[in-house]
């Protein structure tokens, strides 16, 4: 697999992860807290409390999505790979 498809993979993974770790994020806060999650930062009635704690926890998850979505895309690349390399083999004998 080329450069280009490895990193159009890990984007399309990184973007679907941050996507649906946004929606998590929203109904676990919801959950949580009854209210809706924070949207506008320079929203007067949001305390600053609610805002650092939330845009904390966004970050946090953010960053395990990434994480685990760069990890995931190579090890599906590896994965290919070696089915590639296995078929291409076979056909060599």
């Amino acid at each position: 697999m080329n450069n280009l498809a490895e990193k159009l993979l890990t984007t399309g993974i990184s973007l679907a992860g941050g996507y649906i770790g946004t929606k998590v994020v929203e109904a676990g806060w919801k959950a949580f807290t009854g209210e809706d999650a924070p949207k506008d930062v320079d929203d007067a009635d949001q305390s600053l409390v609610r805002a650092v704690v939330f845009a904390t926890i966004t970050a946090g998850i953010s960053a395990l999505i990434r994480v685990a979505s760069q990890r995931g895309a190579a090890k599906a690349i590896a994965t290919f790979q070696d089915r590639r390399a296995a078929k291409l083999g076979r056909l060599e004998v």
